[in-house]
């Protein structure tokens, strides 16, 4: 009797195919197994997500196919993987197929011929993915700030219960590490595996090395920074069970570990765990389903933990300030002091506060970093005759003006060209920079300094990332006095401290359209602030602002993270934003505008059609030109699905997928889903 297979395909597509298994091949079929199968005129590997004993054609008479090959005699994906990849793709309406892709390490395939999937390869040989010799990033074991002992003893008793837990650990990086080491511990001791997650690949590797120092090659790090090569030899050898502590980044979520007993979730405010591609899962979300199916207890660790885990592991928001050191010797906290700009002259990039600080720091032969996170020269080149801004004409936004190289540099496509001595529009010639950027800023402290050393830290800039590395050894070297840096320095290793910390203009993304605007800036400037040097007896931070009185500002200015997240829940719960209510973001996008916004007016008519059943209140706001409006060429449209319940959402924007598959053929229009955005930009 033929069997027949349930079969996800790696495509956009929100369905599975029904395969027949072909007389002559041998029995067994199980999910999880890989298989090639013909798709329209070519062939594509798919996973086996079921097998039945009739063919499911939902009551229509059809052609079945028949499987070309069997690529594995096992299944290669285990069934509680199988199991959560089904989980994200009903969770984030995302397609089975490119889910099934998560757990796998094999990369996205061409659609080859049939003749051409008929013959297979030899199975390469697996070795040890080797230790490596140096981290790039050290990790130095906590001697202060330990964590208290309850939450210690928290964490370990629940691990030794086997029993599904979501723990806060809301500590510095170097409080951390003690409890990390002997929670993962806990779980080996018990024949159990850990899996640590960690945003940065340049921290997997210092993590990796250390904990080979603990336990050899047991370790095992994951990451998409590896070549396919070794990242297939490290998803075998953690598939074998050679490896039992994994660390890595986002993709090592869906690392194949068995009985997994804990998952830590480093740094767990940092914006790198949520997937910009398809499918857009988060993965602190996914975490937390898989710890809950395994019994294994979930860590989420942060010094300033995301306003979403604060709320839902229910952590005593007047408890969230700085761990206090657990030694006899007094630890110096530097002073923050705000300059409020409204009593500057506008326009003026440096306060007076800070210039005087700058200069008493340059006189004691101290050092000096100054944060302003705007790129280049200026934001915008602007026509004083016709008040026009020169925009990319890929993207119609405005360029950021690079005046040292007389470049012209889109943020969203990275199109360059030449700064024009003529405006586009009307032909004027007084073209004038407009919003103050690290290149500007590095004028403005070379003239008023003149004989310091200033050096200027900046992604996309001439040399790229080994001019970057040169710079950062200066520093190391104290062979410079004054760094000037965006987002880039709370990123790049080693960590540039300084005496003296100068946040230029925080303001700026304060102001941005997203709700999240006030919480990516709260998570920013604390990691800029961390900078300032604890060593040295009066390190400063100074602020400079227009709006002293915001909570952002006054949280980081007192140094009580209270003021921030009270005032910030108490908004998004008036508001009905997440933790709250709940968001779906779709997007439509087309080289063609017209089509874009027709496409996107029927979406939101289908969504408010189907949430007219629901018992839950459902609003769809929009469509509205999406920020930007036109990216690399293609226009875009974007709605947003706003509720107090998740699983209403996901039912009112399921019901429009079956069509979305239809008409996403034409017009080259293209459908996006978004479930929990980090942002509505």
């Amino acid at each position: 009797m033929p069997q027949y297979l349930q079969v996800a395909v790696p495509r956009r597509l929100y369905r599975v195919f029904t395969y027949a298994t072909p007389p002559g091949m041998p029995t067994g079929w199980a999910p999880g197994m890989r298989v090639r199968v013909p798709f329209g005129r070519g062939t594509l590997t798919g996973f086996i997500v079921a097998v039945t004993s009739e063919p499911e054609t939902g009551g229509k008479t059809t052609r079945i196919r028949e499987v070309l090959a069997r690529l594995e005699d096992t299944p290669s994906m285990s069934p509680d993987l199988l199991a959560l990849t089904e989980w994200v793709a009903e969770h984030y309406l995302a397609p089975f197929g490119q889910c099934l892709r998560l757990a796998f390490p094999g990369s996205s395939e061409r659609v080859r011929s049939t003749a051409h999937a008929k013959r297979t390869a030899a199975p390469s040989t697996i070795a040890a993915v080797p230790v490596p010799d140096q981290p790039t990033w050290t990790v130095p074991r906590a001697t202060r700030n330990e964590l208290p002992a309850p939450l210690r003893k928290r964490v370990l008793d629940a691990v030794a219960r086997h029993a599904y837990e979501r723990i806060l650990l809301p500590a510095a990086s170097d409080a951390r590490l003690d409890l990390y080491h002997d929670a993962i511990q806990a779980a080996l001791d018990q024949g159990r595996t850990a899996l640590v997650l960690v945003p940065e690949t340049g921290r997997v590797d210092a993590l990796h090395a250390f904990w080979a120092t603990c336990w050899g090659t047991r370790c095992q790090m994951y990451h998409a920074g590896l070549s396919p090569a070794d990242r297939r030899q490290a998803w075998t050898r953690i598939q074998a069970g050679d490896a039992t502590v994994v660390t890595g980044t986002r993709s090592a979520l869906f690392a194949p570990l068995a009985d997994v007993g804990l998952i830590i979730v480093d740094q767990e405010d940092h914006p790198a765990y949520k997937a910009e591609t398809v499918p857009r899962y988060d993965t602190r979300v996914v975490a937390a389903e898989r710890a809950r199916r395994a019994g294994a207890v979930l860590a989420l660790a942060s010094a300033h933990p995301s306003l979403e885990t604060v709320y839902a592991t229910g952590a005593d928001i007047g408890a969230l300030g700085l761990v206090a050191p657990q030694t006899d010797a007094p630890t110096p906290t530097p002073t923050v002091k705000v300059a409020d700009l409204r009593e500057a002259p506008f326009g003026d990039i440096l306060s007076v506060p800070l210039s005087n600080a700058i200069a008493a720091r340059l006189a004691d032969r101290r050092t000096v970093l100054l944060f302003l996170n705007r790129k280049g020269y200026a934001s915008v080149l602007v026509c004083r005759d016709c008040g026009l801004a020169v925009t990319c004409p890929a993207c119609a936004i405005g360029w950021t003006f690079h005046k040292r190289e007389g470049l012209l540099r889109c943020g969203s496509c990275g199109h360059t060209g030449q700064a024009p001595e003529r405006c586009p529009a009307c032909a004027g010639t007084r073209l004038a920079p407009s919003g103050s950027g690290t290149e500007a800023l590095e004028e403005t402290v070379q003239a008023r300094f003149p004989s310091a050393r200033v050096a200027r830290l900046e992604q996309r800039r001439t040399g790229g990332d080994e001019a970057n590395a040169a710079i950062l050894a200066r520093w190391q070297a104290k062979a410079l006095d004054i760094l000037i840096g965006t987002q880039l320095v709370v990123t790049r290793t080693p960590r540039p401290v300084a005496s003296l910390v100068g946040l230029v203009y925080p303001d700026a993304a304060l102001h941005l359209p997203d709700f999240q605007s006030s919480e990516r800036a709260y998570h920013t400037l604390r990691d800029v602030m961390a900078l300032a040097d604890p060593t040295v007896p009066d390190a400063e931070i100074v602020l400079q602002t227009y709006v002293p009185q915001h909570h952002v500002i006054r949280a980081l200015a007192e140094r009580t993270p209270s003021i921030f997240y009270e005032h910030e829940l108490a908004a998004r719960q008036a508001l009905g934003y997440p933790p709250f209510g709940r968001l779906i973001g779709l997007r439509v996008s087309g080289t063609k505008d017209a089509l874009v916004d027709a496409a996107a007016t029927r979406w939101a008519s289908q969504v408010r059609a189907a949430s007219g059943t629901s018992a839950s209140k459902i609003d769809v706001l929009g469509p509205i030109p999406a920020t930007p409006a036109r990216v690399r060429g293609r226009f875009r449209r974007q709605l947003m699905v706003k509720g107090p319940d998740a699983v209403a959402l996901r039912h009112a924007v399921r019901a429009t997928l079956a069509d979305l598959e239809q008409t996403s053929r034409a017009g080259g229009l293209r459908y996006d889903i978004d479930v929990d955005p980090q942002s509505l930009m």
